[in-house]
């Protein structure tokens, strides 16, 4: 037993002292609002693109992906997609609410979060089967999200609750003229902000050097003719000493950016999400994936679930805020939602692997 907790804690410790270290920054005075926007601009567009190709580029073959673990985690995300849909429509009292609760339902902080637990449990091997996984995993965070923000934007509330959204720019006797600005479905715009997304093109030029590889000729030593890591080091090398800044930055930053701001009228929603994010969205997956093994469709090892862990264990992504925000959701819940769930996530987190060990899974 001893051993257990001791695993678990070990696990989840480095973690929460990274958060900390931001938290404890931003008290005394180091960091500001402004500097950590612009670090987390510069982490997100830079190292955790070089951080998604690395864990690409190092994979020996592309034959090595799980495409039937990848099927199996998009059809579990659909299922909590639904859920979280059926569920705030209980709990959301305003509508513009709905869709940042169906976004804690099913979208994890699988970067941020989710990459340094699965390293801490299952190594390198387990950061690979990760990065696969996070191609399909945010690409659905990024339709469903700007679909179920479209369906459920309220400009109106937006600006009636907080003064804020396109209605708040304008003047009183054009806001008694016009109607709240709809949010249409542009699937254009949809598919040029996912492209736009620095993890997506990170993963796929990881992806693009894995089948260029398959082409490449070998020598009778089984060594490539060309390679990126042997015949341009140095790129190489700058490339991977942007990826090892990513984590252990986008934790600090997380920490500098929690807030405890007051809490207005959404006590119910928050709860509800904290639950949804940290209870229902694991029970669910993990009882799918495992009946799915036990059935003998999936094969489901440490590895495996270390990588489960991060999708469907790790708190709120921090990129709801903004999403909820500038389409029409309720950006103050969503930054509540994402604050609650790192900080009560550590403490699930901790459990989820305690007993995961317990079970020998992992």
């Amino acid at each position: 037993m001893l051993s257990v907790i001791q695993y678990s804690f070990n696990a989840v410790m480095p973690i929460i002292l990274m958060i900390l270290a931001g938290v404890l920054a931003r008290r005394a005075g180091f960091l500001d609002s402004v500097t950590l926007r612009k670090v987390n601009k510069f982490n997100f567009r830079f190292n955790l693109c070089a951080l998604m190709f690395v864990n690409i580029y190092e994979v020996d073959s592309i034959r090595h992906i799980p495409i039937r673990m990848g099927l199996f985690v998009l059809l579990v995300l659909t299922v909590l997609f639904l859920l979280g849909l059926l569920l705030s429509g209980v709990f959301a009292r305003e509508r513009f609410r709905r869709g940042v609760l169906v976004q804690a339902q099913f979208r994890s902080n699988y970067a941020v979060i989710g990459l340094p637990v699965v390293t801490a449990l299952a190594g390198n091997a387990g950061a690979q089967m990760a990065s696969f996984l996070q191609f399909p995993t945010i690409m659905f965070y990024n339709f469903m999200s700007v679909i179920v923000l479209m369906i459920f934007a309220d400009y109106e509330a937006q600006y009636r609750m907080y003064n804020e959204g396109p209605l708040a720019d304008m003047r009183p006797e054009e806001r008694e003229k016009m109607p709240a600005p709809s949010a249409g479905m542009d699937i254009a715009a949809i598919l040029k902000g996912i492209a736009a997304n620095p993890l997506i093109q990170g993963l796929t030029a990881g992806f693009a050097v894995l089948v260029l590889r398959e082409v490449i000729p070998v020598s009778p030593d089984g060594a490539l003719a060309f390679s990126l890591q042997r015949d341009i080091p140095w790129f190489y090398s700058a490339v991977s000493s942007l990826a090892r800044m990513a984590t252990p930055l986008a934790l600090v930053v997380l920490g500098g950016q929690l807030e405890m701001k007051e809490i207005r009228g959404f006590r119910t929603e928050l709860i509800a999400a904290i639950i949804m994010r940290l209870i229902v969205a694991p029970a669910i997956g993990f009882g799918l994936i495992l009946a799915a093994a036990r059935m003998g469709y999936l094969e489901v090892g440490p590895v495996e679930i270390a990588v489960l862990i991060a999708v469907f264990g790790s708190p709120a992504a921090v990129s709801s805020i903004v999403m909820s925000s500038e389409m029409g959701g309720d950006g103050h819940l969503a930054g509540q939602i994402v604050v609650w769930t790192s900080i009560l996530g550590m403490v699930s987190l901790f459990f989820i692997v305690f007993f995961m060990r317990m079970g020998g899974l992992l």
